[in-house]
């Protein structure tokens, strides 16, 4: 069976106008994920603010971090299971997204609870719930997707997709600390705006019931054997080696991920327009970088880019160890938006074509699996420490930030053992010295050892 089933169209495909199918679902797709990006900008820029709002300490910070992490690491253990009891990718997503949906009611009506440790422990608990109903699909939403878009269109299409959504997180999450800024009641402005992620997640529920199932993704339920032959295979192949070490390095990146908004309106005492700025930073420079990842992800492939940002990505947090300057940490929090545009892009396209179709659901869910379990991990594992890390710098939780640093080191070297897949193009002189600097050095060091045994001595 070809890698690529939408170059081998079904009979139904071909009767009903399969092609104009699967493009107006990508049109489709566009227009639900920009209702889905309001939902995911006010949740990735506020969700700690909010608590930070509430009261929370820090180890309930870390806790609000780690717990739906490890939920949504058992949430997708399960999901080849749930897919086959559902029957269909698009039945599983849509019913997943609207649950979601409905999970922003109460989330939104905790914050009024009369105690506020009670308000804190109840916005953690309603959150669980409704990022396990969202990631109970997201391996469906991703191989539907793989199902729709042909696969020579995978960088290319989601880099454009990504562009667009990016802007509009921007927009979103600029408004929205504009709105928390001025609001003379935060906590009641916190309850609009997540009812607004409920309205916003309820119209992507509707968008996806409209958003066409290619039969490649109703007929086709072989997976893989199971998780723990999943787990046991991982020391033996390329997937493998890449599921340990993104995992390694989502515990590395999220033992310290949650603290950088505590330190930035606690420490910093930064303003939630001037948190809001740094934040969209990030998002801003991803949107300029985007397109240029994915055309090196269509030339080199995944594995290469992944590799370089892996290096950025280990480095980010020692500058905010050094300095609080509002305008160095811009440019810190720009440099982060490059690297994570081009691992993101490059991790998501890797596991999209590493499996045939066949098997890629299960593939994918055991990645999510284990790489959300990471998350928990690095999560609690920096709720717990922190407090007990001594103070190296100003302030006590730039400990966690160096330690955070220390973790990445160990995936960052990993993933530069993995091997480079063969690329769609040769690479070019600068390419190589960027992507690959391993084949440059080892043959400088040939070279340089050869130079001097040909000497006369």
């Amino acid at each position: 069976m070809p890698d690529n089933e939408y170059d081998l169209l079904t009979p139904d495909d071909t009767v009903v106008g399969g092609r104009k199918k699967r493009l107006k679902a990508m049109q489709i797709s566009l227009v639900e994920g920009s209702f889905a990006m309001v939902m995911i900008a006010i949740i990735e820029a506020f969700y700690i603010p909010y608590l930070n709002a509430l009261g929370a300490g820090t180890l309930q910070i870390g806790l609000a971090a780690s717990l739906p992490a490890l939920a949504a690491s058992l949430i997708h253990i399960y999901s080849p299971t749930a897919l086959q009891q559902v029957g269909s990718r698009k039945k599983l997503v849509t019913l997943t997204v609207f649950f979601q949906a409905i999970g922003f009611i109460p989330f939104a009506l905790a914050s009024h609870f009369h105690s506020r440790n009670t308000a804190v422990w109840a916005a953690i608990g309603f959150y669980v719930l409704l990022s396990s109903a969202g990631n109970l699909g997201a391996s469906s939403w991703a191989d539907w997707m793989g199902n729709i878009v042909p696969k020579k269109w995978h960088g290319k299409y989601f880099a454009g997709r990504n562009r667009v959504l990016s802007l509009i997180q921007i927009v979103v999450a600029i408004l929205a600390g504009v709105l928390l800024d001025r609001s003379a009641k935060v906590i009641w402005m916190f309850s609009w705006i997540w009812l607004a992620c409920f309205i916003a997640r309820a119209v992507s529920g509707l968008l996806l019931a409209m958003t066409y199932e290619p039969p490649t993704t109703t007929k086709m339920y072989k997976h893989a054997s199971g998780f723990i032959a999943f787990v046991k295979d991982l020391p033996k192949t390329n997937f493998g080696t890449f599921t340990l070490a993104t995992g390694l390095l989502s515990l590395g990146v999220n033992f310290a991920s949650p603290f950088f908004a505590v330190h930035m309106l606690k420490n910093l005492q930064l303003s939630y327009f001037e948190y809001t700025i740094l934040t969209v930073t990030v998002i801003v420079t991803t949107v300029g970088f985007l397109g240029l990842w994915g055309r090196v992800i269509g030339r080199l492939g995944a594995i290469a880019p992944i590799r370089f940002c892996a290096l950025g990505i280990t480095l980010l947090p020692l500058p905010w160890v050094i300095t609080g300057n509002f305008w160095v940490l811009m440019f810190v929090q720009a440099l982060a938006g490059f690297c994570w545009a081009g691992y993101n892009l490059a991790v998501f396209v890797y596991y999209l074509n590493y499996q045939g179709h066949v098997i890629r659901i299960s593939s994918i869910s055991y990645f999510n699996a284990i790489n959300f379990f990471c998350v928990f991990a690095g999560s609690t594992l920096g709720g717990l420490l922190g407090p007990h890390l001594p103070t190296v710098a100003a302030y006590r939780l730039q400990s966690i930030f160096i330690v955070s640093v220390l973790i990445r080191i160990v995936p960052a070297i990993m993933l530069q053992k993995i091997k480079i897949e063969e690329p769609p193009e040769k690479f070019t002189t600068m390419e190589r010295l960027i992507f690959n600097p391993r084949f440059n050095l080892s043959l400088g060091i040939t070279r340089s050892v050869s130079r001097f045994f040909k000497r006369d001595i």
